[in-house]
């Protein structure tokens, strides 16, 4: 009777510590994982959100890179971190995608992390380097239709964001292209730039400068409206594919059981920290705009893509080799 008194205490005062404690988050430093090497389009936006976060949870935000397996050694970290709050990721399209790509990425999205809040976008393009002689989609769809295989596209990577948008494309327009991956967009852009390859899917960051350059052309942007950085291109939307769209999205996530008081405390801090003019200006400026959103909306979001593009990896038989 006397242990069963100490133990049903024990349980009480753990009962009362663990709301005490996320009442307290945050009070030390957090860290912010990263599934891509710096300086890349997901490391430019964790560090400026990070920036943000800091400046609002009153706390230092410490970017901690872990590259490789398309972000899933950061997003095997985060989900084994203690879920506290202190080691959060900040995770792209691969979050919903790797699963069906990879045999055993070693966790699972909704089993394994909280959703805390969308971040921001930017749209993949389909672009040509100076030696496609074709000006418009509908041209690429007429040149395919008749050499089916023959024309070949350039990716950042398979399974990359791009990779698949160009699949979805190739579906709608009931064409076949050949897929050349690359080991990331700028070897993709410099082989189209050289005339090596006629075509490319790549993310929008990634070729700004050598469209204004005039080195690359884009031929659609699957949004369903023109990027502001781009008023000149069509979206693939206009040129007679109706409703198309794609993105490359950020978003924060938490490891599953992390106490709700901290997911919401973290979601509303994000919230705050992309809506700061700084980082949209930030986003605008890699082509992306800043989003935001509730637990709750992110995780119909992140089922949503993942139900999306899983029917598109299995029916494509996409893989990462």
């Amino acid at each position: 009777m006397k242990y069963a008194f100490l133990a049903s205490g024990l349980a009480a005062l753990l009962c009362v510590a663990a709301p005490a404690n996320a009442q307290d988050y945050p009070n030390r430093p957090i860290t912010l994982m990263v599934g891509f090497a710096p300086g890349g389009g997901v490391d430019i936006v964790a560090r400026s959100l990070g920036a943000e976060l800091q400046q609002r949870l009153g706390q230092p935000v410490i970017i901690e890179n872990r590259p490789g397996a398309n972000s899933n050694i950061a997003a095997l970290a985060t989900a084994r971190a203690r879920p506290d709050g202190y080691t959060i990721l900040v995770g792209a399209n691969g979050m919903t995608t790797n699963m069906a790509l990879y045999p055993n990425p070693g966790f699972d999205v909704d089993r394994d992390f909280a959703p805390v809040s969308s971040i921001g976008e930017a749209p993949p393009v389909i672009a040509a380097g100076k030696g496609f002689a074709g000006k418009t989609l509908q041209d690429l769809v007429t040149m395919a239709k008749a050499s089916p295989d023959d024309l070949a596209y350039g990716s950042p990577g398979a399974g990359s964001s791009a990779h698949l948008m160009m699949e979805l494309f190739q579906r709608v327009a009931g064409i076949k292209l050949r897929h050349v991956a690359y080991r990331g967009g700028q070897p993709a852009i410099t082989d189209a730039m050289g005339g090596h390859i006629p075509l490319l899917a790549v993310n929008l960051p990634e070729v700004l400068g050598q469209v204004a350059s005039g080195d690359i052309r884009i031929l659609g942007v699957p949004s369903l409206k023109r990027n502001p950085l781009l008023p000149d291109a069509p979206t693939v939307a206009e040129q007679g594919f109706a409703g198309f769209e794609a993105s490359t999205w950020w978003a924060l996530f938490a490891p599953k059981g992390t106490p709700p008081e901290v997911v919401n405390r973290l979601s509303a801090a994000t919230r705050e920290a992309v809506n700061a003019p700084e980082f949209q200006q930030r986003l605008r400026s890699l082509g992306g705009v800043a989003t935001g959103s509730t637990p709750e909306e992110m995780g119909a979001f992140i089922a949503s893509e993942r139900a999306r593009w899983t029917k598109i990896i299995i029916e494509g038989k996409i893989t990462t080799e």
